[in-house]
């Protein structure tokens, strides 16, 4: 893992709010691609400017996963019916001002008022410091003060699934664990996702507009070779994280296509042996309940 970079996304309170209401989604054009390629996951910091009428820094974020955006998801997409900014990235929100405290409380107006007209770009890690100093180290409960485009903050808390630990069916079995896990991570999680004249077993995605962020393939028989070429379409066509879930007998025949015929994708497999699903929908579940039991809203 390289240091820590820090990055300036410049965009409109409006676009802001977007942002947030999606989860923590930001987009870049195709011209921008350096950028986004050399972008970081899980380490690289996003620092969030809003223009007039804020005309500051409102919180900053981590970048967690580069995506491709194949299907309008911006208001100015939709009402253009094509895509604008194709080089999305997740992001979590690690601090941030509540968005009525933005104009008054924004930071950086005076350090970045001759650099923000070039748009997203590269921070100086001394003013990055400065301005986690200045920012409170917290998250607003609600960032958005327009009606929600999203789905967050319609959706409440979703009851957990009952999934019976012994069915037949061993592959569909996982297939609804991984789907309950990533509700409890609170993802939308889909299976049999359809991806072009295929279907994916299970994905993740942060809301319904977006692309899967998580594509997870079961193997318990069949084609090993179907299933790596659906995790390398889902690659190619998203970025996305991509793992194939099977046996430990799968694990060597699998890490020979990767190093082979799928090349492409091997530095992006990631390999989880059927029995470590269980054990995580396990793990989380009980710890979801004794949440419930508590009366802790996560």
């Amino acid at each position: 893992m390289h240091s820590t970079r820090f990055w300036l996304a410049v965009g409109t309170p409006e676009n802001w709010h977007t942002a947030f209401d999606f989860n923590g989604i930001w987009g870049l054009k195709s011209s921008q691609r350096r950028f986004w390629d050399s972008f970081e996951e899980n380490n690289d910091l996003i620092f969030f400017y809003a223009t007039r009428p804020v005309s500051g820094v409102v919180g900053y974020g981590i970048i967690r996963t580069k995506l491709f955006q194949n299907s309008p998801l911006w208001p100015a997409e939709r009402a253009r019916n094509e895509v604008i900014w194709p080089l999305r990235f997740e992001f979590d929100v690690l601090a941030c001002l509540p968005p009525s405290a933005w104009e008054k409380a924004k930071v950086g107006k005076e350090e970045l008022k001759s650099t923000v007209r070039s748009g997203f770009q590269s921070l100086a890690p001394d003013l990055a410091e400065k301005f986690m100093k200045e920012l409170p180290a917290s998250v607003p409960t609600a960032l958005v003060l327009s009606q929600p485009l999203g789905l967050r903050g319609k959706l409440g808390r979703q009851p957990l699934a009952s999934i019976p630990v012994e069915v037949g069916n061993l592959h569909d079995h996982t297939q609804n664990m991984l789907a309950e896990i990533g509700r409890m991570q609170k993802y939308v999680a889909d299976t049999e996702f359809p991806i072009e004249t295929r279907r994916l077993d299970v994905v993740w995605r942060r809301v319904q507009r977006s692309v899967p962020s998580y594509v997870f393939e079961v193997q318990v028989s069949g084609n090993l070779t179907e299933a790596l070429g659906k995790l390398k379409q889902a690659h190619d066509l998203w970025n996305s994280n991509i793992f194939l879930v099977g046996k430990e007998e799968h694990r060597s025949p699998a890490a020979q296509l990767a190093g082979g015929t799928f090349h492409e994708i091997q530095d992006r497999l990631k390999f989880i042996e059927l029995p470590q699903v269980e054990e995580l929908y396990r793990r989380k579940r009980a710890y979801r309940e004794f949440e419930d039991q508590m009366g802790i809203l996560g």
